[in-house]
């Protein structure tokens, strides 16, 4: 068969029309149409990829931080010491956004070979206040861009608020003019489920699903929502999560958490085929490294994929 009978791709046959036009007279458009051609065909870019790790937030440790006993660099030796993989950044806890302070603690966390699982923007935004949410959201577009240098795939956000009626308009809104940012960066953005739009899981599923559930999911915390619905919850939220915070306060003689099933939680989260971190989150009244640890085993004896 000659090239000249070799059935023609698209590609190809998008090449020779953009020649045609050459040879016509219209050359100076040729490259920028052969650039738009190569980029339909390469399609919009993918978010970076999530990775199932066991990780700790570093609100955990955050007793040791305010002592003096600890910094965020200093912790990521002591977090491969406890086997752990991950380590989840609190924004309270970046002394600076500075890009080359960002590649300095990727290259730590690298060193003792953690991988920074993601960014947590510590103040809540109050989707009510409308002379600070265009603020907010530059803030936000900094944090996307510190994610991204720092090779975090996500950057978790606390979107409080009052009057229901008008947070879910309001949420949609700003995470819409935020997705841009999020695509280029290659980096999700995740609502948790607490306070103001997340206290109803229904309301954060509708909200996912009517924005694009590529780039914006769930961070899901174990521990919070309404009592009588922590399983339920579990349940709603599971194949929503990007990122999980695997709550701990107290634990009995036998290592199980007190007011939490985390058997339950973790079976929700392995039914909906979970493949984001687990970070613990320990807020307990005792030794933190001692709190990490006891959740550590506790997520390992339920889920020994982490």
């Amino acid at each position: 068969m000659s090239r000249h009978d070799r059935p023609t791709s698209r590609r190809d046959f998008l090449r020779e029309g953009l020649r045609s036009l050459v040879n016509a007279g219209f050359g100076g458009i040729f490259e920028k149409l052969e650039r738009v051609s190569e980029l339909m065909e390469r399609g919009e870019p993918k978010p970076a990829p999530l990775i199932p790790v066991l990780s700790c937030e570093t609100r955990s440790l955050h007793p040791l931080f305010k002592s003096g006993q600890l910094t965020v660099e200093n912790s990521f030796a002591l977090l491969n010491e406890l086997d752990i993989q991950g380590v989840s950044l609190s924004s309270r806890h970046l002394t600076s956004l500075h890009p080359r302070y960002l590649e300095n603690l990727r290259e730590v966390s690298h060193r003792h070979h953690l991988t920074i699982t993601g960014l947590m923007v510590s103040e809540p935004i109050n989707l009510n206040d409308d002379s600070n949410l265009s603020r907010r959201m530059d803030e936000v577009a900094e944090y996307l861009h510190a994610a991204a240098i720092l090779h975090a795939p996500l950057v978790r956000l606390h979107l409080a608020g009052e009057r229901e009626d008008e947070l879910f308009e309001r949420a949609a809104l700003f995470l819409q003019r935020l997705l841009p940012e999020a695509r280029r960066r290659r980096v999700r953005l995740t609502i948790e489920n607490r306070d103001g739009v997340g206290r109803r899981p229904e309301l954060l599923v509708n909200l996912v699903r009517a924005l694009d559930a590529r780039w914006i999911g769930v961070c899901y915390d174990f521990g919070h929502g309404a009592p009588e619905r922590l399983y339920d919850t579990a349940r709603i939220l599971a194949p929503y999560a990007f990122h999980a915070h695997a709550k701990s306060r107290a634990f009995d003689p036998r290592g199980e958490e007190t007011s939490l099933d985390y058997g339950r939680i973790l079976s929700q989260l392995r039914l909906a085929s979970y493949v984001g971190a687990l970070s613990i989150e320990y807020l307990g009244e005792g030794d933190p490294i001692e709190g990490i640890r006891k959740t550590r085993d506790l997520i390992r004896r339920h889920w020994r994929a982490y």
